[in-house]
């Protein structure tokens, strides 16, 4: 990547888009492991990732390159106005992290049961002490996608819970307790937020679906931790925060587990009184109660319009029906557009396309 990062020009009114972060991958880069391919995705240790990596070294970067540029070229010609580098480069937002995190162990995995029993896998281990490998290092990828870019690139990491949620802690190394390992990742995701910063990201997101699935730990102490992660950042960037209530195991999968949307509405409050910018929840999937929406007293609230593990296109009608009852309960400006979660599932071009553009043109009705 060569010359200098471009200006970035400014959000336009009236309805403020934006995208989760994923992005399905390329069949060019089918090499790659990737969390929506479970034939990839379990069983991968960190000697196969590596082996990966090495097979591939000469062509990485420019078909990387190429799969980020295509991405961002997409949102922007559709007209989103904080964009994402659909984080194609990773395997899953979660371990991509964690490889960079010495203490977890991917070769001797250990089989858990996740998301409410909605799917079970061979996880990484933590073992010993948690500490980055060589120091911050995810801003070099924020940096090389903003440079093919006027759009705000928006740079996503995944919260503490999130990745004790897709780990196992080893009780018998480092640490006693979750609580323990939560304390070291604060640390650890606070640098790369710091990195990000100061390397120029104006948007930074730190995924947390985790939260809604512990709510006792979150108002324990995972929400105070999730603050932590953004301890020291300026109002300069905007800090985000996303909550989910999970993925299915393929698109248009109808019995899948998703956690209670419910929990949500508890933890508002506390999550309102944070500090952070935006917050980030679904709503097409399954429509919250209005009354969700006006618990947001301080934060700008992106809701997600349209599905992601769905073949159904969305209505301009259906969409603008419900931000007109949305926009009841939270004014305009603070109120964001968006995809419920990451778009991995929306393989077919045409279909995700349809789907986001016709987002971008309910939020310019208003």
């Amino acid at each position: 990547m060569t010359g200098d990062t471009p200006a970035i020009l400014p959000i336009t009114m009236p309805l403020q888009t934006t995208v989760i972060g994923s992005y399905p991958k390329p069949e060019y880069l089918s090499f790659l492991p990737d969390w929506f391919n479970r034939e990839s995705s379990e069983n991968f240790s960190m000697e196969e990732y590596n082996k990966a990596l090495l097979d591939h070294q000469q062509d990485l970067e420019l078909l990387t390159e190429k799969a980020t540029r295509e991405v961002i070229d997409e949102q922007s010609e559709i007209g989103i106005d904080v964009i994402t580098d659909g984080e194609i480069v990773r395997e899953n937002y979660v371990y991509h992290m964690c490889r960079q995190i010495k203490g977890i162990d991917f070769v001797n995995t250990k089989r858990i049961s996740m998301r409410n029993g909605a799917c079970t896998i061979d996880c990484p281990v933590i073992v010993s002490k948690l500490e980055e490998r060589d120091g911050p290092s995810q801003w070099t990828q924020w940096k090389r996608a903003q440079a093919m870019s006027k759009k705000p690139v928006k740079y996503t990491l995944p919260g503490p819970m999130t990745i004790l949620g897709s780990t196992h802690l080893d009780k018998g190394g480092a640490y006693q307790s979750h609580r323990e390992v939560s304390e070291d990742l604060v640390l650890i995701i606070n640098q790369e937020i710091h990195a990000l910063a100061n390397a120029g990201c104006k948007f930074i997101q730190v995924d947390e679906p985790v939260l809604v699935r512990n709510p006792d730990v979150a108002l324990e102490y995972g929400i105070d931790h999730l603050k932590r992660c953004f301890q020291g950042i300026g109002p300069e960037v905007t800090k985000v925060i996303h909550l989910c209530c999970g993925y299915p195991n393929y698109l248009d999968q109808e019995d899948y587990l998703k956690a209670d949307p419910l929990i949500v509405h508890i933890l508002a409050e506390k999550l309102d009184n944070i500090g952070i910018d935006q917050i980030s929840i679904e709503d097409a999937h399954s429509y919250n109660n209005l009354e969700l929406f006006s618990k947001f007293k301080k934060t700008k609230v992106i809701v997600g319009v349209v599905k992601i593990a769905s073949s159904k296109i969305e209505s301009k009608e259906e969409i603008c029906k419900r931000v007109t009852d949305i926009l009841k309960y939270i004014p305009s400006e603070r109120l964001i557009l968006a995809p419920d979660c990451g778009l991995a599932f929306l393989a077919d071009p045409e279909l995700r396309k349809t789907k986001l553009k016709t987002m971008v043109a309910v939020a310019k009705m208003f």
